[in-house]
């Protein structure tokens, strides 16, 4: 959509899709030396750059994308608190977020119904709060990209991985998954598109006001997409023989305390090294909240 919106607005758009121009820790650094116009900065794979923006990535915040995305640009927007801590030094500016909630834990052959289920397991982790995560639970957290868990898990160098249902097709995991937890919420993936502040300074006050059009659409458009896919995706799974365990009642209970203490622990970490961790924690919470009304 953003892509479609850019183009009707006259600029001239080139995209380069599936790595053509980088890894996923590539593509910031080529937007701010100006190789790339815009790209994604996942939190997620450059924690030593963003380690603030992971909040978004922590457990049991919400399981509605767009209050997740329209949250997390709270945050970003020029004045957020994400903004003049992570990005704003860093001369790039945030223009929209994709953020896929409703992490679940999926494995090959482990039931999983409370956090003891998971102890001891091997679990790919995409870096950043699901680190911290996958030690909360007692899992063995082993890095990896999302490409990489189809034969991992075939080969069983890992036992399972956090993934939400509608990203299971794209890497074709409903065939190497035995068990999937329904309703845990163990995270989320978020990924701001930034431009460079230079780029977006030679740029003039009606094309800004274009791509800032386009922003807003592609964040709309992007997050109503994720939440009408998920029961698609769900029964997808379902029909290639993955068995889903509810939780709910104790188990529900016993998970949320666990995971409560993985946003604190997050926020403190972050608050031991000067950073802002408590400070960030309090402001997505809020924002959650305001945008779930």
């Amino acid at each position: 959509m953003f892509l479609e919106e850019m183009e009707a607005a006259g600029f001239d758009v080139s995209y380069f899709p599936s790595g053509q121009m980088g890894n996923a820790q590539d593509l910031a650094a080529l937007v701010k030396t100006e190789v790339l116009d815009i790209g994604p900065a996942s939190a997620a794979y450059l924690e030593d750059q963003f380690p603030l923006s992971s909040v978004s990535d922590l457990p049991s915040m919400t399981d509605d994308a767009c209050v997740a995305a329209n949250a997390m640009m709270d945050l970003l927007g020029e004045g957020g608190i994400l903004y003049e801590a992570e990005y704003k030094r860093q001369d790039l500016r945030p223009l929209w977020v994709s953020i896929i909630p409703g992490y679940e834990v999926m494995t090959a052959s482990t039931q999983v119904s409370t956090p003891d289920d998971v102890h001891g397991l091997v679990m790919r982790s995409s870096g950043g709060a699901f680190d911290v995560t996958m030690e909360a639970i007692g899992a063995t957290a082993v890095s990896m990209s999302a490409g990489d868990t189809y034969e991992a898990m075939t080969r069983g160098t890992i036992d399972g991985t956090p993934m939400p249902y509608v990203s299971v097709a794209s890497y074709s995991l409903e065939e190497v998954t035995g068990y999937s937890t329904e309703g845990l919420n163990l995270g989320s993936v978020g990924i701001p598109y930034v431009i460079s502040e230079e780029t977006w300074d030679a740029l003039s006050p009606e094309e800004q006001a274009s791509v800032r059009r386009a922003s807003a659409t592609a964040n709309q458009s992007l997050c109503e997409g994720l939440n009408e896919e998920r029961e698609t995706a769900r029964k997808q799974m379902s029909d290639a023989g993955v068995s889903f365990t509810r939780i709910e009642g104790n188990d529900a209970d016993a998970w949320d305390a666990v995971l409560a203490d993985v946003r604190v622990t997050w926020a403190r970490s972050l608050d031991k090294v000067d950073l802002p961790g408590s400070q960030v924690l309090r402001a997505y919470e809020e924002a959650v909240k305001r945008h779930e009304q």
